[in-house]
């Protein structure tokens, strides 16, 4: 079939799982229980910037492109607002960095020392939710390049991306998910600038199609407010966070992650709208693959296919071990070792959950309702920053008009078929219409 990979370019792909795979042995080799949970806190900057960004940016590519598809060039204010949401995060990372002591390794475990189990446990239901249906979605993207360039059955490859993660992470942890990320960020950086200087062509795009403001006010705003909000309500985050091994090395990563992720959405931006302009008629969850198959002479589709494998596996397995570890850490008391073998257990059987909903939707775009979900951890986070004595009362309260609004905004996706970015707005405002009344119950003690 025209699809299919050449000799080379497959033989590139499988070189790319193997390295994957000795990383996660070379991970396990001497391996402390702290070093499988948080890589014994001794991220330095450059490593936290390759993790922070490879962590966020998995399916992104590929989903991006549809959206160029869908909203124009408007749809890049996502990342504007990202890069600047990683900086207005840094100071509230610091209070995190500071206040863990060492004892944080979940984004519940910050409300669970200082607002009580009942909200931590509502923020751990959340995280779990929404790093499970992250991971679906990136196990899509990742399954539907692979049933491209191969046409192999979808579940097929689905479960053969799971299983090349599982070995890894079963092996390593959360160590072998940070080496791996400065890997494939590396990879996945590089690869692109070569991308974009290989198929740009500024002739094929219309000057229309440059317009910032295109998709619509509206649009816009709902691009760019999730943007700046998103690091408060992204566990994985969190998580890199307690990892590092000073606040220097915080500061340095999160700046050079703000930095380095604009450049990379401007590449990604200028990608998109060459191959819109090229491929007006096609898939658009498969754009991008498109690009590669026809543009790209054929030693090079296999790298730029190690590219997206890269960006999605990174978050693949970013998502299955924070989910994980939520799991384990946040609803049961067990010891670290005890905590180490359940976790490995508890991704197998997520692994194997994922599979089955990507196998069932199938939907780059409609999938991204998920992130929804990160606006309301968001709004608690930010309450938590803004007002540090707000009351346990007032985010839990907040967190259930939140919810409440993801599964209205969920339905309403499911009807209609898409996701609209302004749906984030139903569940931002709904968060903070939660957190007056909980502000009113709080302070009259009523009961409802």
């Amino acid at each position: 079939m025209d699809n299919m990979l050449s000799m080379w370019d497959l033989l590139l792909v499988v070189a790319y799982f193997v390295v994957l795979v000795v990383i996660g042995y070379i991970s396990s080799r001497k391996q402390s229980d702290e070093d499988f949970l948080i890589a014994e806190r001794k991220l330095g900057a450059w490593s936290t910037m390759a993790t922070v960004n490879a962590s966020k940016t998995g399916s992104i590519i590929m989903i991006f492109v549809a959206m160029v598809y869908l909203w124009g060039f408007s749809a890049i204010w996502y990342f504007i607002g990202m890069a600047l949401g990683v900086l207005v995060f840094l100071p509230f990372a610091l209070k995190l960095r500071s206040h863990s002591g060492e004892r944080y390794y979940t984004l519940s475990d910050y409300f669970k020392h200082n607002y009580g189990k009942k909200v931590a446990g509502f923020a751990s239901a959340l995280t779990i939710f929404l790093m499970f249906g992250f991971l679906s979605l990136n196990l899509m993207a990742g399954t539907k390049i692979f049933v491209f360039f191969t046409g192999w059955p979808f579940w097929l490859c689905a479960l053969i991306m799971v299983a090349i993660v599982l070995v890894y992470l079963l092996l390593g942890g959360f160590k072998a998910v940070v080496k791996t990320d400065v890997i494939q960020y590396g990879a996945m950086f590089v690869l692109l600038v070569i991308l974009a200087v290989m198929i740009f062509d500024v002739g094929v795009i219309p000057l229309a199609e440059w317009n910032l403001f295109g998709g619509g006010i509206a649009t816009i705003v709902g691009f760019f407010l999730f943007g700046v909000m998103l690091p408060f309500g992204m566990p994985e985050l969190w998580q890199r966070v307690y990892s590092t091994k000073n606040v220097a090395s915080l500061k340095k990563g999160f700046i050079l992650s703000s930095i380095v992720y604009a450049i990379f959405g401007a590449l990604l931006g200028m990608v998109a709208l060459v191959v819109k302009a090229k491929f007006p008629g096609v898939d658009q969850d498969l754009a991008l693959i498109h690009a590669f198959q026809n543009l790209l002479p054929p030693g090079l589709v296999g790298l730029a296919v190690v590219l997206l494998f890269a960006a999605i596996m990174s978050s693949i397995d970013t998502y299955v071990f924070t989910a994980s570890s939520s799991v384990v850490q946040d609803l049961f008391h067990y010891t670290k070792s005890q905590m180490v073998s359940n976790i490995r257990k508890v991704m197998f059987v997520l692994c194997l959950l994922a599979v089955v909903l990507a196998v069932l939707v199938q939907d780059l775009v409609l999938g991204a309702f998920f992130a929804a979900v990160t606006s309301v951890l968001s709004v608690a986070a930010i309450a938590t920053w803004v007002k540090g004595k707000v009351k346990a009362s007032t985010l839990y309260y907040s967190m259930i008009f939140g919810t409440v609004a993801f599964v209205i905004l969920l339905a309403l996706s499911l009807i209609k078929g898409e996701f609209q970015p302004v749906y984030v707005f139903g569940a931002i405002l709904a968060s903070c219409l939660g957190l007056g009344v909980g502000a009113i119950v709080s302070k009259y003690r009523l009961s409802f």
